[in-house]
């Protein structure tokens, strides 16, 4: 070492601590964990400091910093560190049960349970409490909209219900998309627009809606449920009401955000033959508003599932939150999931050939997955994937059957499910938060009690029971499960299903009319 060298390192320790930190402050988690190796004075400095800390807690687990809380770092750190210690245990001491209301619609999102009322034209809405985050249980009610809610969502993060009205009668219906307060009912303060309208000449009588709201964007696919099925997809800007794009054909099946401009698509060819399903990347910036069949779409890239040898009876992709979304300024959370991970649920049911009982599986891809594909497809258009180039070793998949109604079975890097045996007081869930699973490893032997996580550490071979497929699939993406004893119900019917937020468990029992949730 020369002489000016040896005078930048001396320089170096001889700094106050606290400006270290600030220093340290500066660096990436990664970085700033190595420096915890240099020397016990860096160690020191790292391991005392509450920001530095909070700082690596926050990446271990996955967090946004909060906002709008008033707590300050030390007790952030605290409050994380709790919260962390509760999902690793599965410790959700509080619980209450909910009544349902008899509306038939309802939406968990943001921590917020809404269904709609007795009479359709209301809402009934429940914040679900956390202590940890200092989040209270809060009820409200919207008696009347003026209208029949045919279907709707929720957006916490910008105060907004999305509430659908279908009005007329074949061929005349539309489909009127409202925009209101979710507070208070009221028309919203940021939309040029009350409300947009869709028609509806050529569907069928019985209709499906999928909804879904990312910052300035609404997504609206409707399908009917005639012989000739068919879907289509409409993306507005909210705020000036205007339509972004319109979508018609057979093919598509579902769809969800992966970025303000971004939606991943399910498409299975109705006339498939031996083309496999697809997950198709499209740019909603790249389209004009008039109306496009999906033939003609010039998507960024499409990727196929595994060959099938069975019939395909239904496709749902599920991702929350929204790559938008960020917690209401009511909640003053100390910190959120981070919306740069999470994974998106593919439900896959099908009709085997050499079985007359419907299967369903479920692939489980992370966020990277999917932009990892859409980087490689930059300078080509409508690039096509085959399942070897990115399921082995990018996706996870399950012979699962989640509710088909029940849908908010995912959340960030979670999945949950209830088990059907034991009267339905057992769910499994999946954390495929990779930090998290490492983590699990490491404090294996000094953590009492044992924690209830097993590791997902190896390739994954779907059960030998699944026949939907022509190959085997094996996949693999790092990972936990655990399994975790809910509230019984309070009733002689069973749960039926389950579902997951951020900060909580909701059970649901169609036939008992109730909700449950368990809460940290």
């Amino acid at each position: 070492m020369d002489t000016d060298q040896h005078g930048n390192v001396e320089a170096a320790f001889s700094l106050p601590n606290e400006l270290i930190a600030i220093v340290f402050d500066e660096l990436d988690v990664v970085s700033l964990l190595r420096c915890k190796q240099v020397c016990q004075l860096f160690l020191s400095v790292i391991t005392t400091n509450a920001q530095l800390l909070y700082k690596a807690e926050l990446f271990f687990g996955r967090f946004e910093n909060g906002r709008h809380c008033n707590l300050d770092t030390a007790g952030r750190l605290r409050a994380c560190r709790q919260y962390q210690q509760a999902w690793n245990h599965l410790s959700f001491p509080d619980s209450k049960f909910i009544d349902m209301q008899g509306g038939h619609a309802w939406e968990l999102s943001g921590g917020v349970l809404c269904q709609t009322m007795q009479s359709r034209s209301g809402l009934a809405c429940v914040q679900l409490p956390c202590k940890i985050k200092d989040i209270p249980e809060r009820k409200w009610t919207i008696n009347d909209f003026g209208f029949k809610i045919r279907d709707f969502t929720i957006d916490t993060s910008q105060d907004l219900i999305v509430a659908l009205e279908v009005v007329g009668s074949i061929p005349n219906r539309t489909c009127n998309v409202h925009l209101r307060t979710l507070m208070t009912g009221e028309h919203h303060p940021m939309t040029a627009v009350p409300f947009m309208t869709h028609l509806l000449s050529d569907m069928h009588e019985e209709l499906r809606f999928l909804i879904q709201v990312c910052g300035p964007r609404i997504a609206v696919m409707c399908q009917d449920r005639g012989d000739d099925p068919n879907s289509r997809l409409v993306v507005w800007d909210w705020k000036s009401g205007q339509q972004k794009l319109y979508i018609r054909d057979t093919d598509l099946r579902s769809f969800s955000f992966v970025t303000e401009d971004l939606l991943l698509v399910g498409v299975i060819a109705v006339d498939r033959d031996e083309t496999p399903p697809r997950l198709d990347i499209l740019s909603i910036d790249s389209f004009s508003e008039e109306i496009e069949e999906y033939k003609d779409v010039n998507y960024i890239c499409g990727l196929e599932y595994p060959k099938m040898k069975a019939d395909i009876l239904g496709m749902l992709i599920r991702s929350e939150p929204t790559p938008g979304w960020s917690p209401s300024q009511t909640v003053q959370t100390p910190f959120f999931f981070a919306r740069s991970d999470r994974i998106f649920t593919i439900t896959m049911r099908v009709s085997p050939e050499s079985n007359s009982t419907e299967e369903c599986s479920v692939l489980i891809v992370p966020l990277s997955t999917i932009v990892a594909q859409v980087e490689l497809s930059r300078n080509i258009r409508k690039r096509i994937v085959p399942w070897m180039q990115w399921g082995p070793n990018g996706s996870h998949m399950l012979l699962r059957s989640p509710s088909e109604v029940w849908v908010c079975y995912v959340y960030g890097m979670k999945f949950i499910q209830l088990l059907p045996w034991k009267k339905g007081h057992f769910a499994r869930v999946y954390d495929f938060n990779k930090y998290a699973a490492r983590r699990d490893v490491r404090n294996e032997q000094r953590t009492e009690p044992k924690l209830p996580w097993r590791r997902l550490g190896m390739p994954q071979s779907l059960d030998s029971r699944c026949s939907a497929f022509n190959e085997e699939v094996n996949t693999y993406l790092p990972g936990r499960v655990a399994t975790i004893e809910v509230i019984p119900s309070d009733t002689s019917h069973d749960w039926e299903a389950a579902m997951i937020g951020e900060d909580n468990i909701v059970l649901v029992s169609p036939h008992a009319r109730k909700y449950g949730y368990i809460a940290m």
